[in-house]
């Protein structure tokens, strides 16, 4: 992630009542630059699911560039918002698309983002299955909406993984099955095919940037809201132990997003083109993108990949009317 010296951030604390909670929770937020410039703001919804804002910190230089103000926050249970590990670990039916959901209305309603410009709304990965289940209730207030290497639907992303894998050397392939196979994540073997794995259809910089190799290896169990959400018993997801989001499937409501969408991923992505696909086929108004010789945290993956995703963003959000279809004819 780039340094961002220049731009100024105003951060605070949301207070977010959650009846089945007895603690007080919080959301933490950060802006970059001013809200009250005019410009519709634009929302970041970070990835994991447990995740935090620091991973999209990136999308901060849309101000300074691009006139953006951008306002980020960690979702409930990581980053500096309240986590909930001791109340609510294992809780499969806490664990919810739908508290999102509730904790995004929130920091609309404190912002009071619904009025005058109203927001524009971008996720990625994770963070693109909120914003596009939130789009799907046409929420009042909502703009346009940018979809990062999103992910349609959960099951179909678990099976198409598979294809990625197969892209790999036969030895790292074989190294990534005897490790799921026997729940072993301690080998040499099983951590350089996994490496080559996540350098291949997650951040395809060699060397990773610092930090990423750790986390490669220990976000899997960070807090309750990963392990529960997700189906992970180590570093890859295992056919067994099905998480809360087993049944995410946004696809029968797609058609429901009545705004302006832009949705793009990598060429390697482990947000397959089978698991975006129904995003340009069902919402009504929406340009696809996919960047060439690039993965899943393309922002992180150059700054030739990274201006361009700024560009294509910007372009998105400062236009005036009409939308681009995939092959670029208007729609």
């Amino acid at each position: 992630m780039g340094d961002a010296p220049d731009i100024p951030f105003q951060d605070g604390r949301i207070p977010f009542k959650i009846p089945s909670v007895h603690k007080e929770c919080f959301t933490y937020y950060k802006v970059a630059g001013d809200l009250s410039c005019g410009k519709t703001p634009l929302v970041c919804l970070h990835g994991g699911p447990g995740g935090s804002h620091e991973m999209t910190l990136d999308f901060a230089f849309l101000w300074p560039r691009h006139g953006i103000p951008v306002i980020f926050y960690d979702q409930i249970g990581g980053g500096q918002s309240t986590n909930l590990d001791d109340e609510k670990s294992g809780d499969h039916g806490f664990w919810q698309v739908s508290l999102f959901v509730d904790e995004l209305d929130n920091l609309l309603d404190h912002l009071n983002l619904r009025e005058g410009p109203g927001f524009d709304l971008l996720g990625v990965s994770w963070g693109a299955m909120l914003a596009s289940e939130f789009a799907t209730s046409r929420p009042n207030g909502l703009r346009r909406l940018l979809l990062g290497s999103p992910i349609a639907d959960y099951e179909l992303m678990r099976k198409v993984s598979y294809l990625r894998r197969a892209e790999l050397p036969l030895e790292a392939q074989k190294a990534l099955n005897e490790a799921e196979e026997t729940q072993d994540w301690s080998t040499e073997a099983f951590r350089k095919a996994f490496i080559a794995y996540f350098q291949h259809c997650t951040c395809r910089i060699d060397p990773l940037p610092p930090g990423f190799e750790f986390l490669i290896f220990n976000s899997w169990n960070m807090n309750t809201v990963l392990t529960t959400m997700s189906d992970r018993a180590g570093p890859c997801r295992l056919r067994s132990r099905p998480g809360s989001l087993r049944d995410f499937n946004v696809t029968p409501r797609l058609h429901s997003i009545n705004v302006p969408t832009l949705v793009w991923n990598g060429e390697f992505d482990q947000s397959h083109d089978l698991v975006v696909q129904p995003f340009f086929e069902r919402i009504p108004r929406v340009r696809w993108h996919t960047f060439a010789g690039a993965s899943h945290v393309i922002t992180f993956e150059g700054d030739k990949l990274r201006e361009a995703c700024f560009k294509l963003i910007a372009d998105f959000v400062n236009q005036q009317e009409g939308m681009c279809s995939l092959d670029g004819t208007a729609a």
